[in-house]
């Protein structure tokens, strides 16, 4: 793979980093200076996401995509935050109508955290699925430690527009229960964190090239070297370096491709 690319010299070869959350409340005045760098760093776009339980990030996030044609963006309910479904409604709604909306997210099941009550997280990520399917909208998943519950509700709910699982960190074999469902994986910068992402690495390496995206989850899990830095899409490149590697491809080959499946998921 040639020697390291470090911080004046990397290049993200042209891909898109499929999901980053740009808010305001983050970044504050350096919003213009991240996506600088992303370009400078050879993105070609990136997924904006709005999952906040905060209304106003919703139309931050819309104001923020319409101002460059390389930013496209998501909505949706967290998981964390099922108590604001009703204030978050309006805001989510709002935005449906937007051109640069290409998927409802991230949506999904958290027990991790069990910042909600499971019922409650349940329920709105059925109401979620629902919306998606009115609007023939593909969906972007957050499901942490909820695979069994997840799994009976997404066949429950039936056949999904398309979809996306974000900061995949499991195994090959929970790859292939979303891989039969038709889902994409998106893979995070955990993949670089050495020897415990093996697991990871291995499960990676089972995934078809054509079904893999890659992205920061931006401003959490930058990539080694950056690691328990704030995280921002132009380190997205260091994920596509080692997804490269784990596939036996180029860089270029790797951002190619990761690039195209997720401009076809998301029909942009």
């Amino acid at each position: 793979m040639g020697r390291r690319r470090y911080p004046s010299e990397w290049s993200a070869a042209g891909a898109i980093d499929s999901h980053a959350h740009l808010e305001i409340g983050t970044y504050g005045e350096e919003v213009d200076a991240v996506l600088e760098r992303a370009w400078a760093h050879d993105l070609s776009g990136i997924i904006l996401v709005a999952a906040s339980d905060k209304p106003e990030v919703f139309l931050e996030t819309a104001k923020l995509a319409a101002t460059d044609v390389r930013l496209s963006m998501v909505a949706g309910i967290h998981p964390h935050c099922p108590r604001h479904e009703e204030s978050l409604l309006p805001a989510l709604r709002a935005v449906l109508g937007s051109n640069d909306l290409v998927a409802i997210g991230e949506i999904g099941l958290d027990y991790h955290y069990d910042f909600s009550p499971r019922e409650e997280q349940q329920g709105v990520f059925r109401n979620q699925l629902a919306l998606a399917r009115e609007v023939e909208l593909p969906v972007v998943l957050h499901l942490r430690e909820a695979l069994a519950d997840a799994l009976v509700i997404l066949d429950e709910m039936g056949p999904l527009h398309q979809g996306v699982v974000h900061c995949f960190t499991g195994t090959s074999v929970e790859a292939e229960q979303f891989l039969r469902r038709g889902f994409h994986i998106s893979i995070p910068g955990i993949v670089t964190f050495g020897r415990g992402a093996q697991p990871l690495r291995d499960a990676l390496g089972a995934i078809p090239l054509e079904r893999l995206l890659v992205e920061t989850d931006s401003p959490y899990l930058a990539p080694h070297p950056f690691r328990g830095r704030r995280n921002e899409p132009a380190m997205v490149a260091f994920v596509l370096e080692e997804v490269a590697r784990c596939k036996g491809i180029s860089i270029e080959e790797a951002a190619l491709a990761t690039r195209e499946n997720t401009r076809r998921v998301f029909e942009m």
